[in-house]
């Protein structure tokens, strides 16, 4: 970057860099960048400069498109169910909600149950008391009851009492029901296709009277109200049709006389008693204490007929219409633009305990509106960072260009027309409310606010044009991090660059922050934070120190000091750490493993008691003290909350490198692939209104069970229960969750779960009641369980008096055989015992003797080890002596004998030397024919071992000499010597024996080989051993040892 001349220094001129297209004669795009230049180099062009810019923006005509006005509908969330949701049928006549919660909807396959989740159809079947088919009209009257209008089947009437049906046959003018509705008094009024009656609570029809001069022949029922002082209207499908029953005559209205001839489609009131009628095409007039007026309300409701009003308890007043929804609201009217119910006419409207909006449609079934905690701005466009100045306003940065968000609506300014196009990543506010705004491309990073803008590219030094996060430090430096590298911009204009060069290993930055101790945290892509301060690298931290993951998202410091960091692997808390001291920080990870419901977190935002963070799955939320529990681990899981479409987050959700805020009212303003969320915690309260629990059906084995007021008898025998339940609130449905206990079988309420059906089998005899409470979305719980009581009866072996009767057989049978049992158990005992000692005494017996057997074929160690039961035996001995023995010419010396003589012969000469082996602690090994192995240090190793076994080789040639005098069969033996390592152990697994291997052993057979008759030849480290021991040796002997080469030897003499 060029400095300025301390002449000019006070007089720059700051422009910001950006594209200026004009067109050419030629047809060409000329390309102008204007950026920071110093006044004396553009003095002299000043004027040539202006003229050029008046000319360019003249021609330039902004055409960007501004967001519509914020409207009622943005914060309400749309569902609809159809045929293939659910439904049966398209087309919905009716709509209402009973007092046990359920939505019940008229249809022409019958009268429809909804619980928000499930969708069951009632009509006529063989037997089931039904007497409809279809369903035009229903409601519930002030008792509970039912009353089915259908459309050629008359009226019935559902009562717990029994079912009643009235058709012509019984008073009905037409079995064609158009209307229902019950007045005051509790007579039901009935409107059908050729007049009106009504039946009083005792079940008598009754026909009310028109007054001279207006016919009831011909009158085509549309609609009956009952009005808050309890009179009843009448809507004809006649011209002129509006009646009030009045003095016991239906009488014409002469309010409407001056609109000549019109059609009253639709009636109700509002809170204030104020009737709203709807006029067909001509549009709603009101009706107040005798004066009528015409509503201009802008929308479809004053050219479209309106069919349906429904006037709410929080003072609003729908209009459903042949072509659509219209609200009102305050005084004001905001019509239905989304196209979810297309052009279907509105046949119901109607408002439910909670506050939802249901629709009835001719063609697409039904619709609920459902008030969201998020309220929706739809741009468009990828929403990629938000800002809030100290003015309050929202300055958003987008996939192209930036907006400005005043309170109200979004406006046009300078900033946003000259950043029309161009890819913002990222915004920061600087403390004296400048923008810092990263662009993906040139102008690269740009400064807005009092003082106009500036931008910086790599024509001025920058590491790199695509921006990807800046912020202002503390001392007014601008750390601006791109994808090749971190740039600071210093308050003199000065920029330092860090690269890999640098120190900078990771040049991708994704994220910075200044912390409290004025370290600048880098975080980057893949690589972990590093950590600089005075423009000096400190430190690094990644995984292999216990961060979550190495791609880091977002950064953040609470006011606790504690570090949060969002990876893509997690989250990761850090407390007590300061980066300018030595030590490592100490981390608390959590992940999808912990409730979080994923591992890549993009950013957390704190609100309150709770913590939000945006992720791939969406938005969600946890209370913070869960969090700072699982980090610390004092807790496994957080309890998360993930926000969906009927929480009125009708969007695709966030995006990685987004960034969302906290406004200073508190409210979070969340970035959305298409626009932006809001969700206000002080404008959204938990739903008051408590669920409602209902069991459905009881089916005992292949028996099913609706009628639930009575308690079911199980038989003797019953193998399965099942229990179905719902819970009815239709905020959220899909959320609830349920609870619930079976006396006498469950001894606590279980866990809240989703499932509503449940099943027991071999339930013991009694009484048991089941409970069941539902909970919703908001986690408030249903004022009462709902309970079933099951009376279980027992099978006769099941019964007291049974196990009275078999107790006192038991004990007068028993008592007869008692004696005699006893005394021949007694002489059995006696035998037993004598058989038991005797058994003993000779397993005892049999086990000395294999006990001595395995002590003579294999070492004691060794013996103890394998009656304990280890199989695999092995043990390497760092220093033994190792003796081979051998018969000299036994060959030749007992051809001429018997084998019997041999045996005996062999057998004297072997025992001597065990025994002396016994006597020395010396460890035989084994014979193999004339030949006679032994080992010293082994099975437990001895410092002496070559000592020990040269006394035993002299001993053996003794035993040699003493067993010549009085021997038929004269012997001569070569001993042979060798100390060194070796391996002993167990071979195989059946007969095996204890037997040692190594070069050590093929060394002393060697020695044996070399010995002269009736002496005993040793190796230089049986030498080395025995040196200075008494032992005397004869002069070294060379001899060639096989497989070793020559070899200095010595005999013992």
């Amino acid at each position: 970057m060029t400095h300025p001349s301390k002449k000019f220094k006070k007089a720059k001129i700051w422009i910001l860099q950006t594209k200026i297209y004009e067109k050419t004669r030629s047809g060409r795009t000329l390309k102008i960048y204007l950026k920071k230049s110093r006044f004396s180099r553009i003095m002299g062009d000043m004027k040539k400069v202006l003229a050029t810019l008046i000319a360019i923006f003249s021609s330039i005509i902004v055409c960007a498109a501004t967001p519509a006005q914020d409207s009622f509908f943005d914060n309400y969330v749309s569902q609809t169910w159809g045929a293939f949701g659910g439904l049966t049928g398209t087309t919905a006549t009716d709509i209402i909600q009973t007092k046990d919660g359920f939505i019940n909807i008229g249809t022409y396959e019958g009268l429809v149950r909804f619980d928000g989740v499930e969708f069951n159809t009632f009509k006529k079947t063989k037997d089931n008391g039904l007497s409809f088919v279809s369903v035009r009209n229903v409601i519930q009257d002030s008792k509970g009851d039912i009353w089915i209008g259908s459309n050629d089947e008359g009226l019935q009437q559902l009562s717990r009492n029994g079912n009643r049906t009235f058709t012509t046959k019984n008073g009905l003018p037409n079995n064609s029901v158009r209307a229902l509705v019950e007045d005051k008094s509790g007579n039901i009024w009935v409107g059908t296709a050729a007049g009106v009656v009504y039946v009083t609570p005792d079940g008598h029809m009754m026909t009310p009277q028109f007054e001279s001069g207006a016919t009831a022949q011909g009158i085509i029922a549309r609609a009956l109200y009952c009005d808050t002082a309890g009179r009843i209207w009448l809507l004809t499908a006649n011209e002129r049709g509006l009646f009030l029953f009045s003095d016991g005559l239906f009488r014409m209205r002469p309010e409407l006389e001056p609109f000549g001839s019109y059609f009253v489609t639709a009636i109700t009131q509002d809170l204030k008693g104020k009737f709203y009628l709807a006029l067909a095409e001509n549009g709603i007039v009101t009706m107040n204490n005798g004066v009528v007026e015409r509503i201009k309300s802008g929308t479809i409701i004053d050219r479209v007929p309106t069919m349906t009003m429904c006037a709410t308890a929080q003072g609003t007043i729908w209009f459903g219409t042949e072509k659509g929804v219209v609200v009102q609201d305050g005084g004001e009217y905001f019509e239905y633009k989304d196209d979810i119910l297309g052009s279907a006419t509105i046949n119901k409207i109607i408002s439910d305990r909670e506050g939802n909006i249901w629709l009835a449609t001719d063609r697409n079934g039904i619709g609920k509106l459902t008030h969201g905690k998020f309220k929706m701005h739809r741009l468009g466009v990828t929403v990629n960072s938000l800002s809030e100045d100290k003015s309050g306003a929202i300055w958003a940065g987008t996939d192209s260009g930036m907006m400005f968000y005043d309170g109200e609506s979004f406006k046009e300014n300078e900033l946003v027309a000259a950043t029309k196009g161009i890819r913002i990543r990222d915004i920061h506010r600087t403390r004296n409310d400048d923008l810092l705004i990263c662009c993906y491309t040139k102008p690269a990073l740009i400064r807005y606010g009092k003082d106009g803008m500036r931008s910086w590219t790599t024509d001025d030094g920058l590491v790199g044009n695509k921006v990807r996060v800046a912020i202002e430090a503390a001392n007014g430096d601008v750390y601006a991090g791109t994808t090749t590298g971190l740039s600071i911009i210093r308050k003199d204009g000065s920029i330092r660059n860090f690269r890999k060069a640098d120190g900078l290993e990771n040049e991708y930055i994704m994220a910075l922050l200044q912390d409290s101790n004025g370290v600048i945290w880098i975080g980057t892509d893949g690589n972990g934070i590093y950590l600089m301060k005075d423009e000096r690298i400190l430190g690094h931290i990644d995984s292999e120190d216990g961060l979550a993951g190495n791609v880091i998202f977002k950064m953040t410091q609470d006011a606790d000091g504690s570090y949060w960091i969002c990876t893509g692997i997690g989250v990761s808390r850090i407390m007590n750490f300061n980066p300018e001291q030595s030590g490592k920080p100490v981390f608390g990870n959590i992940c999808s493993e912990n409730g979080l419901g994923t591992d890549s977190v993009f950013q957390i935002l704190p609100e309150s008691a709770n913590l939000w963070y945006t992720s791939n799955h969406g938005i969600a939320s946890a209370p913070m003290e869960d969090f700072l529990d699982v980090a610390a681990g004092k807790k496994e899981k957080v309890s998360a909350k993930y926000y969906n479409r009927n929480d009125g987050l009708d969007s695709d959700g966030p995006t990685s490198t987004a960034r969302s805020i906290v406004d200073r009212h508190g409210r979070l303003w969340f970035t959305m692939v298409d626009g932006i969320a809001v969700y206000d915690p002080v404008r959204v309260t938990k739903n008051p209104v408590m669920p409602l629990v209902q069991i459905e059906s009881v089916t005992v084995d292949n028996t099913t069970y609706t009628n639930l007021e009575d308690s079911i008898i199980l038989k003797p025998g019953t193998k399965r229960i099942e229990i179905k339940f719902t819970g009815l609130s239709f905020d959220a449905p899909e959320r609830i969750q349920f609870t619930h206990k079976l006396t006498h079988f469950e001894d606590e309420f279980s866990a809240p779960s989703p499932m509503r059906t449940l099943s027991y089998t071999n339930l013991s005899p009694g009484k048991h009641n089941f409970l069941v409470n539902a909970i919703n979305g908001d986690g408030f719980v249903s004022e009462q369980a709902k309970a079933v009581l099951f009376v279980q009866k027992p099978h006769f072996y099941q019964m007291p008096i049974f196990w009275i009767v078999i107790f006192v057989t038991t004990i007068g049978s028993g008592a007869a055989v008692v004696y005699t049992k006893q005394r021949r158990m007694k002489l059995e005992n006696i035998r037993l015992e004598k058989m038991v000692r005797q058994r003993t005494s000779e397993l005892q017996l049999e086990k000395e003797k294999s006990d001595m057997l395995i002590r003579a074929i294999l070492p004691d160690k060794i013996a103890d080890e394998l009656k304990d039961g280890i199989r695999s035996i092995g043990e390497n001995f760092k220093d033994v002596t190792i003796l081979f023995s051998d018969i000299v010419g036994f060959t030749k010396t007992s051809s001429g004998w018997s084998a019997d003589d041999i045996v005996d012969a062999l057998n004297d000469i072997f025992s001597r030397f065990d025994e002396r082996a016994r006597k020395c602690g010396i460890e035989k090994i084994k014979t193999i024919g004339d030949a006679y192995m032994a080992a010293s240090g082994i099975p437990t190793p001895r410092k002496d071992h070559a000592l020990i076994m040269a006394q035993f080789a002299k001993g053996m040639l003794e035993d040699i000499e003493e067993y010549n005098k009085t021997a038929r069969i004269k012997f001569s033996i070569r001993i042979g010597m060798n100390c060194g390592p070796a391996t002993a152990g167990v071979i195989g697994k059946t007969k095996f024996i204890y037997d040692v291997w190594g070069d050590t052993v093929n060394v002393a057979s060697r020695m044996e080989t070399a010995a002269n008759t009736n002496s005993i030849r040793v190796s230089p480290s049986v030498y080395a051993h025995l040196e200075g021991s008494g032992i005397r040796f004869s002069p070294p002997i060379e001899c060639d040892i096989k497989g070793k080469g020559l070899m200095t030897t010595y005999e013992i003499v």
